[in-house]
């Protein structure tokens, strides 16, 4: 979402002078709130669903009609007017600065484990033709700010519901996908919500694979603690799924192909820093990101 994603989503679309929604219900969760592109910035609208057209936004042009159909129409159309090297050039700049950014703490080998080690363990081992299911809140701002797709056929789904969906969505998408390989990622306060859907899992053999970034704390820090007497990847044992927990960096991977090899529903819980929480949404006229 790009209320909750990489700033140099938000550092473009608040420069370009159009923005094209394609698909998208322009919710407050997609532009933080309806700040970004501030009110003003002409918009196009593609969506199949005509009542959803300038719904929020005051569209410049509002399109009706399949994504992907109405999408390649607005492609041949542009590509006769002159090639925009100077505004390539500079969406690229954002793109190879926020990375060299965000880079030292995706390699960070702090324990407890930063977040965005996690989000980096998981780009370099998804496999292709998998489905990343996230959690609202931190799980959805993690995963966008520093999950990587490169290999065919992955995809990306996100919170379809409140805080909580990350495992029974996780489950649905794997009922939907039995022969490929389903990854959830959600938090610690996200898990709980419905930790009784493991049996559900186990039940009708859902074996897909959740990640739970633990840090005891639902994001909040150290104002609200969660007993850390309790092992989320013991807990999932007794359900009958395969657990394991994960307090070094250099254990996510292994866990991770021991996780999706194990034949049944399985629970990867990584143990993280209390105190690092995800950078929230961003909006034009902010100085620091």
């Amino acid at each position: 979402t790009l209320a909750s994603s990489a700033y140099m989503i938000h550092d473009a679309v608040s420069e370009a002078d159009l923005v094209v929604f394609i698909g998208s219900h322009t919710g407050g969760q997609v532009t933080n709130t309806w700040q970004v592109p501030k009110i003003g910035t002409p918009t196009i609208q593609i969506d199949i669903e005509a009542d959803e057209l300038g719904r929020n936004y005051p569209n410049s042009a509002s399109l009706q009609g399949d994504a992907r159909v109405a999408t390649q129409k607005l492609i041949d159309a542009v590509e006769s007017q002159p090639p925009r090297h100077q505004w390539l050039e500079r969406v690229q700049g954002f793109v190879r600065e926020y990375w060299a950014e965000s880079e030292p703490l995706r390699n960070s080998d702090d324990v407890p484990i930063r977040p965005e080690r996690i989000c980096k363990e998981l780009t370099d081992w998804l496999p292709a033709e998998s489905a990343l299911v996230c959690d609202t809140f931190h799980a959805a701002i993690w995963t966008a700010q520093m999950v990587r797709f490169s290999k065919p056929g992955q995809r990306y789904i996100r919170c379809a519901g409140s805080l909580g969906w990350g495992l029974p969505g996780t489950l649905g998408i794997k009922a939907a996908m039995p022969d490929k390989p389903v990854i959830g990622f959600s938090g610690d306060a996200g898990f709980y919500y419905h930790i009784g859907e493991l049996e559900t899992a186990v039940r009708m053999g859902l074996n897909a694979v959740m990640v739970v970034n633990n840090n005891y704390s639902g994001g909040v820090g150290e104002t609200s603690p969660f007993e850390r007497g309790v092992s989320l990847a013991k807990v999932a044992e007794d359900f009958g799924c395969f657990g394991i927990r994960v307090e070094e960096p250099s254990e996510i991977r292994p866990a991770l192909d021991n996780a999706l090899a194990a034949g049944r529903p399985a629970v990867v819980e990584i143990v993280s820093d209390t105190n690092i929480r995800a950078k929230r949404g961003w909006a034009p006229g902010e100085v620091d990101h």
